[in-house]
């Protein structure tokens, strides 16, 4: 701690460098004054010889006066040292150096139960905010590693911080996530939390993180105090792969992983009311323009969550120009879920229509429609007025474009009927957000809102999602587990396609609760009639089953679900799962989704856990 002030001191100019070299000197003149005091040395004896070491008596003296020339000695050498020794040259350079080192982020410390990013990218600002402010981490050390300049992202920080006190407490290094020496270097076995976030723009991003990954199990690996780990991965890709692994042993990391994109959707579709929720006898349409991957998030997301009381169907409709092989791309990549879905094709020639597979049945509530057009098509524009006053459907728009002037254009443009309707829009923002601000204060774009990197992060350090998700697990744990004593140690062992799992299903609690007009307290769930908590589980398991499908899982043909003898053997070595079926089928199962309902306030509030 000691050294790490000293360094920053010494980075902080001239200034302060003369002003330490100032008091150091004091410091000592001081101390040989009251050493002088044991000789009867006065004070301006003592200020003679240490200002002027020339001084100092040559002729020979004996008896009593030999230790006084020693120590007149000792005052001239430690004069010439501090007067003149440290402030040459040699002695500038050593601060110079230190200085220079601390600025790039090249010192190290010793150090424990700190907090470690890894990565300098567009979370970190938010990040930081968010440790700032939450009372767990108050006087905690936060390194931030990063393979960026350290000068100009340390300078960008903390002018946007403005907070000297908390910026005392950040500790710069220059270093690469995938490499070893660097890790060791940030003391990675001792720290308390890691966020492991990259930079933005890398092209091998994940790799690089993945890499970092398994670098940093292998470091941590032993008996001790876990380490939970997040993890952000931008490739959908990248986390099928995580989908597919066991969960971790022999380390005391415990590693979550974060869909970038996924995480901005959840943003706005979990964190907000932006999704309307449909009347009986309604629908629910949302319409994503643009096929990026932020689009397929807020699909992915929607299609997890977006599940309503007395069988209401949502519809997701895709926009984009070349949309055929974007949907042949986006179908085989989640092909276990269109096996069991309705999905269409629509250009300006015709309609294409798909089914489920035969022998599977139709049971999935979320039907697919992908539209080969440009927004502001007249083909588009009208399907869109035709959507908004269409009395059976209630309408979301999200734009999706990665460019910020086409979104900003688009959401500007719709047709009036939206803007009227009340027709809830979200506009994708990655940075610089002021022109649509000035637009949505303007008061004449409706229900238009913004998402994206240049929002507001209302949950940066995943505590949240992540305490949510530990609390849903651990209720599965406690009834059909091991009964871990706490809801951290069931989710140590737990795969990560199974710790996701459990975040989607906290995360459709918010719009359950909206759909169903509860609150999440235990009277009013203790209140629920018991065909309105027989609907609340119906649709959990519909939930279950996007969330499962969507993480790769298969159906098994109807004929074949009926023996469940080979249950565990094909969900554990062929990735079948046999409850991905109508509700009706599983009623001997319906008490894991009566779980989920039951205990709501617990999941949300942590209140008391109701009986299992």
């Amino acid at each position: 701690m000691f050294r790490r002030k000293i360094d920053r001191i010494l980075s902080e100019g001239e200034g302060k460098q003369l002003a330490w070299l100032a008091g150091l000197a004091l410091a000592l003149f001081l101390l040989l004054v009251l050493a002088g005091s044991f000789w009867a040395l006065g004070w301006t004896e003592i200020l003679n010889l240490y200002l002027d070491p020339g001084s100092y008596p040559l002729e020979a003296k004996q008896g009593s006066q030999t230790s006084l020339n020693i120590f007149s000695l000792l005052i001239a050498f430690g004069g010439i040292l501090v007067l003149n020794a440290l402030t040459v040259s040699a002695f500038s350079n050593v601060f110079d150096n230190i200085s220079e080192k601390y600025r790039k982020g090249e010192r190290r410390y010793k150090l424990k139960g700190h907090i470690l990013i890894l990565g300098g990218g567009h979370q970190l600002l938010d990040m930081l905010k968010s440790l700032r402010t939450a009372a767990e981490f108050d006087g905690r050390d936060i390194v931030v590693m990063t393979s960026s300049d350290v000068e100009t992202l340390r300078d960008e920080i903390e002018t946007a911080l403005d907070d000297k006190k908390f910026c005392k407490r950040l500790i710069w290094y220059r270093g690469e996530r995938d490499n070893e020496d660097d890790l060791r270097s940030a003391c990675v076995a001792a720290a308390s939390r890691i966020y492991l976030i990259g930079e933005d723009d890398e092209e091998a991003h994940d790799s690089v993180s993945v890499a970092a990954t398994g670098l940093l199990r292998d470091l941590c690996a032993g008996d001790g105090a876990a380490i939970p780990c997040f993890v952000t991965l931008e490739m959908h890709s990248s986390l099928d792969v995580f989908n597919y692994l066991p969960g971790e042993k022999d380390s005391r990391l415990q590693v979550e992983i974060v869909n970038a994109s996924d995480y901005l959707a959840e943003q706005l579709l979990v964190d907000t009311d932006f999704i309307p929720v449909p009347d009986d006898g309604q629908s629910l349409h949302i319409v994503i323009a643009g096929f990026t991957r932020t689009a397929r998030s807020i699909a992915s997301v929607a299609a997890q969550i977006c599940h309503f009381p007395k069988g209401g169907k949502t519809v997701i409709s895709f926009v984009d120009e070349g949309m055929q092989e974007k949907m042949d791309n986006y179908v085989a990549n989640h092909q276990s879920l269109f096996d069991l879905s309705h999905y269409t094709y629509v250009s300006p020639v015709g309609r294409t229509g798909y089914v489920p597979k035969n022998g599977y049945g139709d049971f999935l509530d979320v039907e697919w429609e992908f539209i080969d057009s440009h927004l502001s098509s007249e083909l588009v524009r009208g399907h869109l007025e035709k959507w908004a006053a269409d009395p059976k459907q209630k309408l979301a728009l999200v734009l999706c474009y990665e460019d910020a002037a086409a979104g900003i254009s688009s959401a500007l443009h719709l047709p009036k009927a939206l803007y009227k309707g009340g027709v809830p829009i979200a506009v994708y923002q990655k940075d610089h957000p002021e022109v649509l601000n000035a637009a949505l204060a303007s008061g004449q774009f409706g229900a238009l809102t913004s998402f994206g990197e240049a929002a507001e992060d209302s949950d940066a350090l995943f505590l949240r999602r992540s305490l949510h998700g530990k609390r849903v697990n651990y209720l599965y744990d406690l009834k059909y587990g091991g009964g871990s004593s706490t809801p951290d140690e069931a989710w140590a062992r737990l795969p990560f396609a199974h710790k996701l799992s459990s975040i989607a299903s906290a995360a459709s609690i918010p719009l359950k609760l909206r759909a169903f007009g509860i609150e999440p307290t235990r009277e009013s769930v203790d209140a629920l009639s018991d065909a309105t908590l027989a609907s609340l589980s119906e649709v959990e398991h519909r939930r279950w089953m996007l969330s499962v499908l969507l993480m790769g899982y298969s159906a098994a043909p109807a004929k074949e679900r009926k023996d469940r003898s080979r249950f565990k053997e094909l969900k554990s070595k062929e990735f079948i799962h046999l409850d991905i079926a109508p509700y009706r089928e599983i009623a001997e199962e319906a008490d894991k989704d009566t779980i989920i309902v039951k205990n709501i306030p617990y999941i949300i509030n942590g209140e008391a856990i109701a009986d299992l």
